[in-house]
């Protein structure tokens, strides 16, 4: 499958965001004085504000929206929450974040880490979105998985099940991004972040190993994207869509990845 269907209004593409909000999400970002959960609300504004730029044409004088996005956001510790109404536009997410002080509501509220209910949660809204009629023919759903901790369950099984779905574009896509992993991989920032091939790249921490099974390989779409637009330039093609966030600059780019499914959009 091609993964080459632009966003469109006709057929808009899909990011559902599973967050991590245990308690741990509290604490200080590596290396700054913020906590985790800070820095995921500000990359995440950034990106709903590109996606509403993407989304905004001038039509005379004024501008008109024409929602080629649509987010979910879920965000999770030993218990879950919906933000929102669930699967909004693009549109209607800036103005819920805008009027919430651009805020997600997150601060590490939620308790432990259960991942497997997370995505127990997501997967029949997943099933829903890829036999929806304006959603079978765009670009595949991307579940983003933001985590700074190790989970007390196992999402594996659940993910591979998502991973299986499809829309005429191509399957689902994981992201697993780990805010605080070291790994085998060396590499000082963003920009010679080769990604990841193999578990020798990621070590022999099993929580690391896990996610990093979750996580799709890199379609050579996205992995072009990221390539032109800088974001990672030197990601290799096959990598899975594993992350390790040791800094607030991988934070910043790991969460751009969400918009490399935006970087080419049509009427």
């Amino acid at each position: 499958m091609s993964y080459q269907q632009l966003a469109s209004r006709a057929k808009p593409a899909v990011i559902i965001f599973a967050l991590d909000e245990s308690g741990s999400m509290g604490t200080n970002l590596t290396g700054t004085q913020d906590p985790r959960f800070k820095w995921v609300e500000r990359y995440f504004g950034n990106i709903l504000f590109e996606l509403l730029t993407r989304s905004t044409e001038m039509a005379g004088d004024s501008q008109r929206v024409k929602p080629r996005y649509y987010v979910y956001v879920l965000q999770y510790g030993s218990t879950t929450r919906v933000w929102g109404s669930g699967l909004m536009d693009i549109e209607a997410a800036v103005k819920l974040f805008s009027a919430n002080g651009q805020s997600l509501g997150l601060g590490g509220n939620l308790g432990g880490t259960d991942a497997e209910r997370a995505f127990s949660e997501i997967e029949p809204e997943i099933q829903k979105i890829v036999a929806n009629p304006r959603f079978v023919n765009s670009f595949p759903p991307m579940l983003f998985h933001l985590t700074d901790g190790a989970s007390q369950t196992d999402a594996g099984p659940i993910a591979d099940r998502i991973k299986r779905l499809t829309t005429n574009d191509g399957n689902v896509l994981v992201l697993n991004a780990y805010i605080g992993t070291q790994t085998n991989l060396n590499y000082q920032g963003p920009d010679d972040f080769p990604g990841y091939l193999s578990s020798q790249d990621v070590g022999s921490d099993p929580d690391n190993l896990r996610l990093f099974e979750m996580s799709s390989v890199v379609p050579d779409t996205i992995q072009q994207n990221l390539v032109n637009n800088r974001v990672f330039p030197q990601i290799r093609p096959g990598a899975r869509l594993f992350f390790d966030v040791r800094t607030q600059d991988m934070l910043k780019n790991v969460i751009q990845i969400v918009g490399s499914i935006a970087s080419r959009v049509a009427a």
